[in-house]
């Protein structure tokens, strides 16, 4: 391991204050079938990662090497069979289940690849969900929605259902939700695979906006080499395992030069 590794396994020049997430040796299998039939898959094989608070952090690697796996386990929605996961100092896959939906729904803000949409909601109440959830009124709901759908170009469409809107259209809806309610953590799993090469730029641009403005996190599952360069760091992973983190201009170079 080069000495860029060292940033994956905690380093002393990265105090754990001025860390938003923390993960050794996490590890995930799945289990399938019974008898001799039983197959194991070992998603993640020891995670070591860092995410410094304030920053942009990419996971990069081929399909089924355990990037989504991770951000789910980073996210609270699965827990790890070992090893040690910390989301703002607090080990949130060892909550009772009610405080750990309340600290998701209060730090931390989710953009999923299938977008998760209700279908029958407009997407001004959408993008709502959060909010109501975290006990906000309707009508101040409507308003903060409808204002963060405006910054992603949306807020024309803000009495439109799902069904009416482009797919690339529902990705920027799916990440005004993630952001509506000032999460101190974004945790995007592909969030511009359906978005054209300039609207992309836009959204990681926003993206950029709120890490650099507000000091949030963001953890980016991401294949778009065309938005690497919107990182601060890359995590390379495969097998399950974090190869090592580098710094994003780095690999920008190295993929533009092939």
């Amino acid at each position: 391991m080069g000495s860029d590794i060292v940033a994956a396994e905690h380093s002393t020049d990265t105090g754990a204050a001025s860390l938003a997430i923390h993960c050794l040796g996490v590890q995930k299998s799945y289990t399938s079938g019974s008898g001799p039939q039983r197959t194991v898959t070992h998603a993640l094989r020891g995670v070591n990662l860092d995410v410094r608070r304030g920053e942009l952090m990419m996971l990069v690697g081929p399909s089924g090497c355990g990037k989504t796996t991770l951000l789910s386990v980073l996210a609270g929605i699965l827990n790890q069979d070992s090893g040690t996961v910390l989301v703002e100092g607090e080990d949130i896959n060892h909550l009772p289940e009610r405080q750990r939906s309340a600290f998701r729904g209060h730090a931390l803000g989710f953009v999923f690849q299938s977008y998760n949409l209700i279908p029958s909601l407009s997407i001004s109440e959408n993008v709502s969900v959060p909010l109501i959830i975290r006990g906000c009124g309707w009508d101040e709901a409507s308003v903060r929605a409808e204002a963060m759908l405006a910054k992603v170009g949306l807020g024309d469409r803000a009495q439109a259902l799902p069904r009416h809107l482009s797919g690339g259209q529902q990705q920027r809806v799916a990440i005004a939700r993630a952001m509506v309610h000032d999460p101190k953590i974004i945790v995007c799993d592909e969030p511009t695979s359906a978005l054209d090469q300039d609207t992309g730029h836009l959204m990681m641009e926003l993206f950029r906006e709120v890490v650099l403005t507000e000091g949030r996190t963001l953890v980016i599952v991401t294949h778009d080499s065309r938005i690497f360069s919107f990182a601060d760091r890359i995590a390379r992973m495969n097998d399950g395992e974090v190869l090592e983190v580098v710094e994003a201009a780095s690999l920008s170079e190295e993929t533009h030069s092939h």
